[in-house]
């Protein structure tokens, strides 16, 4: 069977440890670094073109190491080609002899790929931080933004305090005084129809025009933190389909984003079991089980989730458990970049809680 083998100095095709087809890398360390990265995980340029030219000489099957990385190889001219996991060891000096380069060069071409390589791991930030970072910002934006709501209130009420019981919403609340309460229409109407008739009777003090403006101020800085929350949270989407695929669609983008957030990264998600992934934003809970002999969480920011949300106290904790052993599915699928099974995995869920 014929092997096929890529190093710094190119793609090979071996049979018995002996080289029966090449195509060379060009010698520029940086253009070896991205051959290099992209093998990685899937193939490059020269690897296709060999595979090509083994196929051609009658090659169906060939030996590689991890057969996964060639799942998107065009193959609708080589319907039968198959590859197979090769797992022996290739000694990339007795390569380099036989297509006469030497050891000295080799050694010195290495050393300026793999710092090459090097640079560019110290550089990359994985996405996933990226996306902890996003979900701490929507965190703190909210804080700010509910503490400015409940200042806007008081700030308000002076002046208009029969409607701090007639909106409970802080958004219609900022977005009304933002804009002097002309905007009442998009309410229900015996709420709007409220909001008139006790503006005629208030208790309130009279604002003068620079009051008003003060208060219009504050508004607006709140709407333009909503907005920029909103903007994060799309941000958060975004990221998570492209990332995390399988989380998303099981979870949500922002359920999913804040798991990885509470785990630290979607590496340390993937490793740990269902157990630990239901309990997750439940630490202080569980901290107290252990220590006081409290009753244990049986869910931690999962509780989110709509299905286990509506239920009842009794079925909370299994309907956990069966979310819990799926986002672990998920987050391992996602982390080793397997194939999309999140709508299955969703499919699945839903149908195991049916019964509950």
């Amino acid at each position: 069977m014929t092997r096929l083998y890529t190093n710094i100095m190119g793609v090979f095709a071996l049979r018995d440890g002996r080289v029966m087809e090449k195509i060379l890398f060009p010698r520029n360390p940086v253009e070896i670094a991205d051959r290099i990265i992209a093998v990685e995980k899937s193939f490059c340029r020269e690897e296709e073109e060999l595979i090509h030219r083994l196929y051609e000489t009658g090659n169906r099957v060939l030996g590689v190491r991890n057969p996964r990385r060639f799942r998107e190889l065009d193959t609708r001219d080589m319907e039968d080609l198959r590859f197979v996991k090769e797992g022996g060891t290739v000694d990339d000096m007795d390569i380099a002899s036989q297509i006469g380069f030497r050891e000295k060069k080799f050694m010195t071409l290495l050393s300026q790929v793999n710092l090459e390589i090097t640079k560019r791991r110290v550089r990359e930030v994985e996405r996933d931080q990226l996306i902890i970072q996003a979900v701490n910002s929507i965190d703190e934006l909210e804080e700010s933004s509910n503490k400015l709501s409940k200042r806007l209130r008081e700030f308000y009420s002076y002046c208009f305090p029969e409607m701090d019981y007639l909106v409970r919403g802080d958004e219609a609340y900022v977005s009304l005084v933002e804009g002097d309460l002309k905007n009442s229409d998009r309410l229900h109407p015996d709420m709007a129809k409220g909001i008139e008739e006790a503006k005629k009777e208030t208790l309130g003090v009279d604002f003068s025009e620079r009051d008003y403006m003060a208060v219009k101020a504050l508004a607006k800085s709140i709407l333009r933190l909503n907005k920029t929350k909103s903007d994060i949270e799309s941000y958060i989407e975004d990221a998570m389909k492209e990332m995390a695929p399988n989380l998303n669609a099981l979870a949500g983008p922002l359920l999913g984003a804040r798991l990885i957030s509470l785990a630290g990264s979607l590496q340390r998600l993937a490793k740990m079991p269902a157990s630990t992934v239901q309990v997750l934003g439940a630490e202080d809970a569980f901290f107290r089980f252990l220590r006081k002999g409290k009753k244990p969480p049986k869910h931690g920011i999962i509780f989110t989730l709509p299905e286990i949300r509506g239920a009842s106290m009794k079925k909370r904790g299994g309907i956990s458990r069966k979310f819990a052993a799926k986002l672990a599915i998920a987050a391992k699928v996602d982390y080793f970049r397997g194939e999309f099974i999140g709508d299955q995995l969703r499919k699945d869920f839903s149908e195991k809680i049916k019964g509950l």
